[in-house]
């Protein structure tokens, strides 16, 4: 059961304005364009993994538009949980809770170990085994590497005012979920440099699509190769 073109466009342009509204104070490394190149990564991945289904197409495109609505990176900015926030635009939408499903276990942070013991949540598994979250989640990581994701990194850095570089810092390479966290609360000070060494690097590993892991080796030789010249200059090289 599809929607008809007609109600579907409108329905996605809906969504679109939501986004672009909700997102309008965001720096550019989390602004209505990462959305927009997230959505395009997702709609490719879909092709390539075989998604043909125009419903399932749809949830792909509705979650890469959310993913970040109410991320937790821009905290001081939140008022409500993800879901009570589109309640309103997805209210019609047969597929509400895959969305929202999708939305709420994506992202680097719901994957690393917890110092707390995990909740024992079946929607949590349940979801993180459906292509369709598998897709999205590529997606996003797929625009945090490469030369984007060199980008959009040092974006986030300028943006929060962290130094590039410290060689007095090393990276924390096997952070835990609440060092994660805590490393992005305001006053905290880390280097955008050790934010490839404590998580973009590690991405091309935690691809779930075959079509995913593909495109992200590329990218990753991207930054490896900017990683090497940029300690070559600073050191005068």
């Amino acid at each position: 059961n599809t929607m008809p073109t007609k109600e579907k466009n409108e329905f996605i342009t809906k969504i679109e304005r939501f986004v672009r509204d909700e997102l309008r104070n965001h720096d550019g490394s989390h602004d209505f364009w990462h959305i927009h190149r997230v959505r395009n990564n997702a709609l490719s991945l879909a092709k390539l993994e075989g998604i043909t289904s125009e419903g399932d197409l749809t949830i792909v495109e509705v979650a890469s538009l959310l993913h970040d609505v109410r991320d937790w990176k821009y905290a001081e900015e939140q008022r409500g949980s993800f879901e009570d926030v589109v309640e309103d635009v997805l209210k019609e939408y047969e597929h509400k809770k895959t969305v929202v499903d999708i939305v709420n276990n994506i992202g680097f942070k719901e994957e690393l170990s917890s110092t707390a013991s995990a909740s024992t949540q079946g929607d949590t598994s349940r979801i993180r085994g459906d292509i369709k979250f598998k897709i999205v989640s590529d997606a996003d990581r797929l625009d945090a590497i490469g030369a984007i994701g060199i980008g959009r990194t040092f974006c986030f850095g300028g943006a929060k005012k962290n130094p590039m570089h410290d060689p007095g810092v090393p990276p924390n390479v096997g952070l835990t979920r609440e060092e994660y966290q805590a490393a992005h609360n305001p006053g905290m000070i880390n280097t955008t440099i050790n934010h490839f060494h404590e998580k973009l690097l590690k991405l091309k590993d935690m691809m779930k699509t075959e079509s995913g892991t593909k495109m992200a080796l590329k990218r990753h030789e991207v930054m490896e190769r900017f990683l090497k010249d940029f300690h070559d200059e600073w050191e005068g090289l």
